[in-house]
C-alpha cells in the first residue's frame, strides 16, 4: 500500500485533474514534471482517484454515514457484491495505468480525465460545469484543512 498522499500531493493531483477537464496540456506537461525523489504525476492521481472514488462510494451508498458495527455489516455486505468488486478493478486498472503512463503528459492526462469520470459517475454532478467546479473547489479545500 502506498504511504498515504500530503497536502500538498492531494493539491498537484487535484490540479492535474482540473487541467485534464479543462484539456489544459500545457498546465499538465507543467505538472507532469517531478523533481527529485517526487511521485510521477500519474502515480497521484492514481492513488488520489481511487481514494476519493471509495470515498464517493461510500457516501453515495451510505455506508460513511452508519456507525460502529452497523457500518462494519454493511461494509462487510458490500465488499461481497459486485460495485465493491467493479470499484477495485478500476482502481487496480488507474495504478496499472500510472506506472505505464510514466512522464507521458498525453496518457497521464487520460488517467485524469477517467478518474475524475469514475468519481462523478457516483455524483450527481455528471458534467455539469458548475458542479465539477465547485467539486474541485472542495476537494482543494479538503486538501488544505488536512495540512494543518
Amino acid at each position: 500500500m502506498p504511504p498515504e498522499l500530503t497536502p500538498d500531493q492531494v493539491m498537484r493531483a487535484v490540479a492535474a485533474l482540473e487541467a485534464a477537464w479543462a484539456s489544459d496540456d500545457d498546465a499538465l506537461a507543467t505538472l507532469v514534471q517531478s523533481g527529485h525523489g517526487e511521485r510521477s504525476l500519474a502515480e497521484l492521481v492514481a492513488q488520489y482517484g481511487a481514494s476519493r472514488l471509495q470515498t464517493v462510494v461510500l457516501v453515495a451508498t451510505g455506508i460513511a454515514h452508519l456507525d460502529g458495527a452497523e457500518q462494519q455489516e454493511a461494509l462487510t455486505q458490500w465488499r461481497e457484491g459486485p460495485v465493491s468488486h467493479v470499484t477495485s478493478v478500476a482502481m487496480t486498472m488507474m495504478s496499472g495505468w500510472a506506472r505505464a503512463a510514466g512522464e507521458d503528459v498525453q496518457s497521464t492526462g487520460d488517467l485524469a480525465r477517467h478518474a475524475l469520470q469514475a468519481i462523478l459517475s457516483f455524483t450527481a454532478i455528471g458534467d455539469d460545469p458548475q458542479g465539477v467546479r465547485s467539486l474541485f473547489a472542495y476537494l482543494r479545500e479538503d486538501a488544505v484543512a488536512h495540512s494543518s
